[in-house]
C-alpha cells in the first residue's frame, strides 16, 4: 500500500478522534443541552432599543418651538404590514397593531369610547394609567375572524389633537400568557 495514503488515513483518523472528543466529551458527563428557544413572544425576547414604530408630531403654529416623536417598542422578526399609519405585527395567532387617529373627543376614553361605538364590537373601555405622560384608555373586547375566537385590548393614548392605539390580539387561551407582547409596547417614549 501507498505509503502516503497510509499516512493520510492515520491523520484523518486522528482528526475525527479529536472532534468526536470534542463533541462526546472525554468521558464526563454532557452539560445538559439548553432548552430550544421557545417560538412565542415575551417581554424578555422584545428588543425595546432596536425597533420602534414611530409616530412624528411635527411643531404646530404657535405650540412650541419644535416636534416630537411617539416612539413605540415592536417586536422583531413579526411579519409587518403598513397602510398609512396603522402598522400591524403578526407572529403565528398573534397580532399587535400601532395606529394613529384624529381625537375629537376631549380624552382618551371618551375618544376610544367613539372608536369601540364605530367598530360595533361591544366590550368595555375605561381609564388606563398613564402611558409616558400620555393619559390613557383601555378598550377589551372579544370578537371573531375566520370563525375562530379572538380576545383584544386596544389602549388609547391622548397625543394632542390624535389618538395613538396599540391593540393586542390572541386566541382566548393565548392571550394572557402573550400579555407581555402588549405590555412591552406600552414602554411608550416620547413628549409632546
Amino acid at each position: 500500500m501507498n505509503k502516503k495514503l497510509v499516512g493520510s488515513a492515520v491523520v484523518g483518523a486522528a482528526a475525527l478522534a479529536v472532534v468526536v472528543a470534542q463533541f462526546a466529551g472525554g468521558g464526563d458527563d454532557a452539560p445538559a443541552a439548553a432548552p430550544p428557544p421557545t417560538t412565542m413572544p415575551t417581554a424578555t425576547t422584545l428588543p425595546y432599543q432596536e425597533t420602534k414604530q414611530i409616530y412624528d408630531f411635527p411643531a404646530e403654529d404657535g405650540r412650541g418651538t419644535g416636534g416630537f416623536d411617539v416612539e413605540i417598542p415592536v417586536p422583531t422578526g413579526w411579519a409587518v404590514t403598513e397602510d398609512k399609519e396603522r402598522a400591524s405585527y403578526r407572529h403565528g395567532d398573534l397580532l399587535l397593531e400601532t395606529d394613529r387617529v384624529a381625537l375629537e373627543q376631549e380624552d382618551p376614553v371618551s375618544g376610544l369610547r367613539a372608536v369601540a361605538k364605530a367598530a360595533g364590537h361591544g366590550g368595555s373601555v375605561v381609564g388606563h394609567a398613564p402611558v409616558a405622560d400620555y393619559d390613557a384608555a383601555e378598550w377589551d373586547y372579544t370578537d371573531t375572524r375566520d370563525g375562530r375566537p379572538r380576545r383584544i385590548a386596544v389602549v388609547g393614548l391622548g397625543v394632542g389633537a390624535r389618538l395613538i392605539t396599540i391593540r393586542f390580539e390572541a386566541p382566548p387561551a393565548e392571550f394572557e400568557r402573550n400579555r407581555g407582547v402588549l405590555d412591552a409596547a406600552l414602554r411608550v417614549t416620547g413628549a409632546g
